[in-house]
């Protein structure tokens, strides 16, 4: 069986992984530096216990990996676990989205309820 990650679809596409990562909060400076530095990361919610949620984007599976697997080199980081992720052909990624009255409404979620919910 060939490795999924391997497989080269052809397409231009982009990967889309969000990422729980959990590290020692006497290395937030490094945790946040690498974070910061590294292509393609985006660094969505965070804590001062450690905890932070990122956005990982790449144009193949294998990059993605590779970051995270860089994340979890940084020193102080416990771990660096993909949550979701989600493959869009890039033609598709600049089409402008009409969001309805109703999801406008809406308002921003808890982020600290978010943190608290991925350690329980």
């Amino acid at each position: 069986m060939r490795n999924a990650v391997a497989i080269d679809t052809g397409k231009d596409e982009e990967h889309i992984v969000s990422v729980i990562l959990h590290g020692r909060p006497e290395h937030r400076t490094a945790i946040e530096r690498a974070t910061d530095t590294a292509l393609g990361v985006e660094r969505v919610v965070q804590d001062e216990l450690g905890k932070y949620i990122l956005v990982i984007s790449a144009p193949t599976a294998r990059q993605v990996m590779q970051q995270i697997e860089a994340l979890q080199a940084v020193e102080g980081v416990l771990s660096a676990t993909m949550v979701a992720h989600h493959t869009e052909e890039a033609e598709f990624l600049n089409q402008e989205i009409e969001l309805s009255s109703r999801l406008l409404a809406q308002t921003a979620p808890d982020t600290a309820k978010i943190i608290s919910r991925s350690t329980t």
